[in-house]
């Protein structure tokens, strides 16, 4: 008898202990919020935001620890049709990330009143007709996230749920404001829901896969994006070609690489003084990424035509 006593208070320990963790994609097209989203729940910064389209190029991963639960939110670029190379090559690693996630998160923005009379799919963006054919299979391990509903009213928030509700039989549908934080509580416990029960992928204190050197090159590039207008930031690299850990001051050295020498002359400026700005603000918010001071040093180089260059983008780590 004691023995059966010992197996019940086991299998109770381990029910009582359990560990739910799995991996959430985020999808969407391009500046529906799926960055901003990610930093939020996470609660730091980890994926870089800017008003333009496509900033992000790479799978990120952002890991919230609560407890028994871990959540991996999957970042991926933004879905849309594109001919460049690069562009294919991104759209392909979001468009991975379907196959391989415990549950998606489609990331929409409100639709337009003009739409919401439309009978058929047409009521959706073009580009959310795409990936509402990707996951489609998918349809009840995917939670539609309604975003930006800070920004229409509360009966527009209401249509647009019902019109979303129509086209397939997905899990749920949550609104939210990402920027405003609005929901995100309930969108959470959501998520929770659909968890296997799994050990922890990572450490419990990890917010992020990605590596001290990813994160600075990459707020390199949001400064970029923030402050270049027009085409340039798409046609910008940067390489970490230096990361020297000191515990006074962490020397850091980037190259940024650009397909023109016109380009190389807006990003430097009239007297390096664009170059400047970009370097101090990456700066700063690097030093709050490591919490320790850093010295930063970039410099422009002309790799022309590489995003659409097999063996450039090899180089430059898109394989």
């Amino acid at each position: 008898m004691k023995k059966n006593k010992d197996n019940f208070q086991q299998t109770k320990d381990q029910k009582e202990n359990k560990q739910n963790c799995g991996f959430i994609g985020l999808i969407g097209r391009p500046n529906v919020g799926k960055s901003t989203l990610l930093n939020q729940l996470v609660g730091q910064k980890i994926s870089i935001t800017a008003h333009k389209a496509q900033t992000t190029r790479n799978r990120i991963l952002g890991i919230r620890t609560e407890l028994n639960t871990q959540i991996v939110f999957v970042d991926t670029p933004g879905i849309h049709r594109t001919e460049k190379l690069l562009n294919r090559k991104i759209v392909a690693y979001a468009t991975e990330t379907l196959r391989n996630t415990d549950l998606n998160l489609w990331i929409v923005e409100p639709l337009p009143e003009s739409s919401l009379h439309k009978k058929d799919l047409s009521f959706l963006h073009i580009e959310d007709q795409g990936i509402l054919k990707l996951l489609l299979e998918k349809a009840k391990r995917t939670v539609i996230v309604l975003n930006k509903i800070d920004t229409i009213p509360q009966g527009q928030i209401l249509v647009c749920i019902e019109k979303l509700a129509g086209i397939a039989d997905f899990a749920e549908i949550v609104p939210i404001s990402a920027l405003k934080s609005t929901n995100l509580e309930h969108l959470l416990e959501t998520l929770k829901k659909y968890l296997p029960v799994h050990p922890f992928y990572f450490e419990t204190h990890q917010v992020t896969d990605a590596s001290e050197r990813f994160l600075s090159s990459e707020f390199v590039r949001e400064e970029l994006f923030l402050r270049l207008k027009q085409e340039i930031p798409y046609s910008v690299a940067v390489i970490v070609e230096q990361f020297e850990d000191d515990p006074k001051c962490i020397k850091i050295a980037c190259t940024i690489c650009v397909e023109r020498e016109s380009q190389k002359g807006i990003i430097i400026g009239k007297k390096g003084e664009m170059l400047k700005k970009i370097g101090t603000a990456a700066r700063k918010k690097i030093e709050r990424l490591l919490g320790n001071k850093v010295h930063l040093a970039l410099h422009v180089k002309v790799l022309k035509q590489w995003s659409n260059n097999a063996h450039h983008l090899r180089s430059l780590g898109f394989n």
